[in-house]
């Protein structure tokens, strides 16, 4: 039996923006591979330094956007043993158009988040991507098999998965079309897949 947790990232900039101005926020080019703001961050250390869920962690799927590795980097800041792993497949949905959710590439990556394995990313630049539109509900779901499936052929069993409102949605809760709700930011969700 394996114990797995979700979390969604820090409130991060596009969150705030989306406040001010609307759904325009995830087009904008300020909006790029959004960082978390400070509030994000103080949400990240919070929770890494009061949940006692995550002090037995062996490894955390995250996704290679900047708010949600750094959100990972926070929440696991004071421990040294956990193994962080970067995977193209738990980025938002749906993938394409809003700018926001463009991943950096590899290098400069591997440059800003030294505590990251970017080693299991599907290509050095964002492949998965598209300015010309946007992932269907089917190329979804297919990512959802594969992390199932990673997780099964992974030996430890305490895991978290940082990820995105709407991947996490519909990983958890089959409903990431579901627009009355967002999960909360650096909250823990227990999966129950397995």
């Amino acid at each position: 039996m394996k114990n797995i947790l979700c979390i969604r990232h820090g409130k991060a900039f596009h969150n705030v923006l989306i406040d001010k101005i609307g759904e325009k926020a995830l087009f904008l080019k300020e909006s790029y591979d959004s960082p978390l703001v400070e509030e994000g961050i103080i949400q990240a250390k919070q929770l890494g330094s009061s949940s006692k869920q995550l002090k037995n962690i062996d490894i955390v799927f995250v996704s290679p956007l900047t708010r949600t590795l750094q959100t990972a980097e926070y929440i696991f800041e004071n421990n040294q043993k956990v193994r962080i792993a970067a995977l193209d497949k738990i980025k938002e949905f749906p993938q394409g158009i809003e700018i926001c959710n463009k991943r950096r590439n590899r290098i400069e990556l591997e440059e800003k988040f030294k505590k990251v394995d970017f080693s299991l990313l599907d290509s050095d630049e964002d492949q998965m991507w598209r300015a010309d539109r946007y992932e269907k509900i089917e190329e979804l779901k297919e990512r959802i098999e594969g992390i199932k499936k990673t997780i099964m052929n992974e030996n430890d069993k305490n895991i978290v998965i940082i990820s995105h409102n709407n991947f996490l949605k519909e990983l958890l809760f089959q409903n990431c079309g579901d627009e009355t709700y967002n999960l909360y930011h650096c909250h823990p969700y227990k999966l129950d897949f397995l």
